[in-house]
């Protein structure tokens, strides 16, 4: 058999291949809605990102668990008529946290998210089960003049991934409005 020979009859049986291929149907997708919207606090995730599952229905918050165990809460505050100085709620947190038993500030850092300028308070304390570590992200609602905040608890010596599990999340807050009154 002469090489032209050899690859007519190779793409012979890859066309052969390729037709059985085509001529099975596909699974069916699985869909899933990963899609959260709370009206009531005018926001919305428009993913859930991994590992993260919806905890609850409440229609005033966005609570979320991840293995861990840990736990993210999403929540807003009242209308201001007056600025809001995200500043001024990371102080008030570093305080809470070296005030608490067990507690340790561990520093804060400025975001740049998808609903703008964020602030974040990170600290450890002691808890019933143990020593956690929670991550405070304070920002503006993104169409509203109230105080968003998004509080992250895991363990520990989780924190470097629990972090970037965090911001994930943040990437994903979306703000839908209010409904009319």
């Amino acid at each position: 058999m002469g090489l032209k020979s050899g690859f007519r009859l190779a793409a012979a049986a890859l066309a052969v291949l390729v037709l059985d291929a085509c001529a099975k149907p596909l699974p069916e997708p699985v869909a899933v809605d990963s899609r959260v919207e709370r009206p009531a606090i005018g926001l919305a995730l428009a993913s859930t990102p991994e590992p993260f599952a919806l905890a609850s229905e409440a229609a005033d918050r966005i609570d979320l668990t991840a293995p861990g165990p840990a736990r993210l809460s999403i929540v807003i505050g009242p209308e201001q008529r007056a600025g809001i100085n995200l500043i001024d709620h990371i102080k008030e947190r570093k305080s809470w946290f070296e005030q608490a038993e067990g507690g340790s500030y561990l520093g804060n850092r400025e975001l740049m998210t998808q609903i703008g300028s964020a602030f974040t308070a990170r600290g450890t304390y002691a808890a019933p089960g143990g020593a956690v570590e929670e991550t405070w992200v304070y920002a503006i609602h993104p169409s509203a003049n109230r105080l968003l905040t998004v509080t992250y608890t895991y363990p520990t010596d989780e924190s470097q991934e629990r972090v970037q599990q965090l911001i994930a999340a943040l990437g994903e807050i979306e703000g839908i409005g209010f409904p009319e009154s």
